[in-house]
């Protein structure tokens, strides 16, 4: 019996430390989960998930670059900018 509770512990342990913690500030499953403006809360520059960002508040050259060539994008599960070609 004490060898199927520690089994069971053990299972437990290593299948709670396997995933590491998520940011939801950032987090996404697609492009349309992320967004470019200013933080909801501080009031700068920021992209993320859109549940955190004013999109009404634009930073034109941090969101988009000085060229116009970055976007954001949901790129392995993280919101992130990308560059176009």
């Amino acid at each position: 019996m004490k060898l199927i509770i520690l089994t069971l512990c053990a299972i437990f342990l290593v299948g709670c430390a396997s995933s590491p913690p998520q940011n939801l500030e950032t987090s996404c499953q697609q492009d349309s989960d992320c967004a470019c403006g200013v933080h909801i809360t501080t009031g700068q520059c920021f992209y993320g998930n859109v549940n955190y960002v004013n999109i009404s508040d634009q930073c034109p050259d941090f969101c988009t670059g000085i060229d116009g060539k970055f976007q954001t994008k949901c790129v392995a599960g993280i919101c992130s900018q990308v560059r176009n070609p």
